[in-house]
């Protein structure tokens, strides 16, 4: 008795060894049957995909996009980065008669409410807006001097694309705006930043400061009073530089004895949108302005 249990004893140790090697072999194995999956899943995709590359030339697209970066621990064929260029070749070639037609069918749409779009399938130019179809991320990006009209996603779709334009002209360009009241918004913002930084009419301020200023100069009596969401005036950042654009093409500048001035930013700072914004002029045209600032008119 006393022998079956000491050998019983010396077992133990041998079953956890072996099954501790057992299933360190096991993980090894499920992760090299992960890292082929990460190259068989977008394979089975393509070949899917191929059988009707036009109508699944996302998916194709998609799907090459994982094959061309392969886990770096997977023996592969020698061909295999040939095989999948030439995939490539195809799937991008599809991705442009999608986007071929799908600009045709828009430019159709828009055509009828009277309005050309120009530009390429994937850039096409409306008034100021552009509106950018992506046919891998299957969306629409509609944009006004660089900044989003929505915060929604805009689908592939004709409809959604029109619907979505003019939302956006609706809210950004046909808004009834008191421009030399804003203007005058804008200088007693300016004024609220001089006094802040112990300064003189004339210093520069930074546009984007003076932007987040006036948001608070334009609050109605209500917010002062009870402050909440409720009561807030939202001036999104695309009202304000349309805005912008107005009061330069109808040179409305001059606020009393004070005439309105745009300072042009570095390269380097126009692309930190804490320090610089750009103000469009056209869809594709516009400068990166850095301040904002009123100068005294000299009398005439």
């Amino acid at each position: 008795m006393a022998t079956d249990d000491l050998h019983g004893a010396a077992e133990v140790p041998q079953s956890a060894e072996l099954s501790t090697s057992l299933d360190t072999i096991r993980k090894q194995l499920n992760q090299e049957i992960g890292l082929r999956k990460r190259v068989t899943k977008p394979l089975e995709d393509a070949l899917r995909a191929l059988k009707d590359p036009h109508k699944f030339a996302v998916a194709l697209s998609e799907s090459v996009a994982a094959l061309e970066k392969p886990p770096q621990d997977v023996n592969l064929p020698e061909n295999y980065s040939e095989l999948v260029a030439q995939v490539r070749v195809i799937a991008d070639e599809k991705l442009s008669e999608l986007e071929f037609t799908f600009a045709r069918d828009l430019r159709t749409a828009f055509q009828e409410k009277g309005i050309t779009l120009d530009g390429p399938p994937n850039a096409l130019v409306a008034d100021l807006f552009l509106i950018k179809p992506d046919m891998r991320k299957k969306r629409v990006d509609i944009t006004f001097s660089r900044q989003p009209v929505t915060s929604k996603t805009i689908k592939l779709n004709v409809d959604a694309v029109v619907s979505a334009y003019d939302r956006a002209r609706k809210e950004i360009f046909e808004r009834k705006t008191d421009y030399p009241q804003l203007l005058a918004d804008l200088f007693a913002a300016y004024e609220r930043l001089l006094k802040l930084n112990g300064e003189q009419v004339g210093a520069r301020t930074g546009i984007v400061d003076l932007y987040t200023e006036l948001i608070w100069v334009r609050q109605p009596a209500a917010f002062r009073k009870t402050p909440s969401n409720l009561t807030f005036l939202d001036y999104p950042k695309t009202h304000f530089i349309y805005d912008m654009l107005q009061l330069r093409q109808h040179n409305i500048l001059n606020h009393n004895e004070f005439r309105l001035n745009f300072g042009v930013s570095t390269i380097e700072v126009g692309s930190d949108s804490r320090k610089a914004m750009f103000l469009a002029t056209g869809a594709n045209e516009g400068a990166f302005i850095k301040d904002l600032y009123f100068t005294v008119e000299k009398s005439k």
